[in-house]
């Protein structure tokens, strides 16, 4: 597979994770530190998915998704998976109100990454 991805996560040593999985896999990869400088790629960029931490400073991945759902951008529909380790019953609606597609917990594991990346790309190509 290839593509570029958007990963948005406030946590140095989870970008690089993210970004060694997904590189391995195939993909180019973006990072953003926070939800106002994901809004901004997204606005510029086409990505085949994003996967966007829900809680960073600056703006959240939930308004982070919610602009970018409401834009007219090249990434509007791109799926949006949520990175979190938050397991707080509910966090699923959040997401899904906030125009996320999924979930993807962290820690991240190549093997859940790579499942998720089949499920939702193979829906966009």
């Amino acid at each position: 597979m290839s593509g570029r991805i958007l990963v948005v996560e406030d946590d140095f040593a989870n970008q690089r994770v993210a970004s060694l999985f997904l590189k391995k896999l195939g993909y180019e990869v973006d990072i953003a530190e926070n939800g106002s400088e994901a809004l901004a790629l997204a606005l510029e960029n086409h990505y085949c998915l994003i996967f966007m931490d829900c809680h960073m400073p600056v703006m959240d991945g939930f308004e982070s998704a919610r602009k970018i759902r409401a834009t007219d951008g090249p990434s509007r529909n791109a799926p949006i998976i949520a990175l979190t380790a938050n397991v707080v019953c509910g966090i699923e609606n959040d997401c899904r109100d906030a125009g996320m597609n999924d979930i993807l917990n962290k820690p991240v594991q190549l093997k859940k990454m790579q499942q998720m990346l089949e499920h939702w790309l193979k829906q966009t190509l």
